[in-house]
């Protein structure tokens, strides 16, 4: 019997386009609540964030219970870590600041086992099931692969990073890009919509997924239009601080009638 599928690769391959989040705060039941909301995955963010090992354990399982994929970001193209996060049972690795395909591809190779990849075997982790089977994370198709593109120097580069066979996603980082071009945060400037919309068209057309952020409605339906068919609502911390403030200006207006 051939192995499950990867399910974020299995619903891409349905047609679907996908929800998820970046998550800062290292709180499982944070995680657990955003992923019963019904996000298909959660990025839990070592690079920006304050996971350390012991914090993504509890909130790669607080993120299966409630039904979405644990990917995980990676502080960088580091073999220790990335070995670590997917022992502990994360769904896929996303590797931030990648420059060109040779350092994309290290990055992917580290995810992998040989004769691919790079990557330490060990079945007895929480991601091999203590050794038990079945261990559908060791499986082919395992895990979920992905690199960051986020300047237009490392965009140049885009069509050769494609062609990397174990790749499965690009995420286009949109606001370091608007830094680097000298527009901080103008995540609508032509330029960036101009990158999106080049990017898609490379990573769709070589058959990867590509993801990128959409904070309203009009920036989802423009990305999607694009090809983008990974959307990021933000991250926690944002949606947090955006509920709270929504509460306080209620709030205000009902003092004042």
């Amino acid at each position: 019997m051939s192995p499950p599928a990867h399910p974020l690769r299995a619903k891409l391959a349905a047609g679907r386009t996908l929800a998820g989040i970046w998550s800062v705060i290292p709180s499982a039941p944070l995680v657990g609540t955003l992923a019963a909301a019904g996000f298909d995955f959660l990025v839990l963010d070592a690079e920006h964030g304050s996971y350390d090992f012991a914090t993504l354990d509890a909130a790669i399982t607080a993120c299966e219970d409630g039904g979405a994929s644990p990917l995980v970001r990676s502080p960088g193209a580091d073999a220790f870590f990335i070995q670590r996060a997917l022992d502990l049972g994360a769904d896929g690795v996303v590797v931030p600041q990648v420059a060109d395909a040779d350092a994309a591809s290290r990055a992917v190779a580290m995810m992998h086992y040989a004769p691919g990849g790079t990557r330490g075997y060990n079945p007895f982790t929480r991601g091999g099931r203590y050794g038990i089977a079945p261990q559908p994370k060791l499986a082919a198709g395992y895990p979920f692969s992905g690199v960051m593109v986020e300047s237009p120097a490392a965009a140049e580069h885009l069509e050769r990073i494609v062609t990397l066979p174990q790749l499965d996603f690009v995420y286009l980082g949109i606001f370091d890009y608007s830094v680097a071009i000298g527009a901080p945060g103008e995540v609508d400037d032509p330029r960036v919509r101009s990158f999106i919309e080049r990017s898609a068209r490379i990573a769709r057309g070589a058959g990867k997924a590509v993801g990128t952020t959409a904070m309203n409605r009009a920036q989802a339906d423009r990305l999607v239009a694009q090809g983008v068919n990974m959307l990021f609502w933000g991250t926690d911390t944002w949606l947090v601080g955006r509920g709270a403030k929504e509460a306080l200006d209620l709030y205000a207006a009902a003092a004042k009638r």
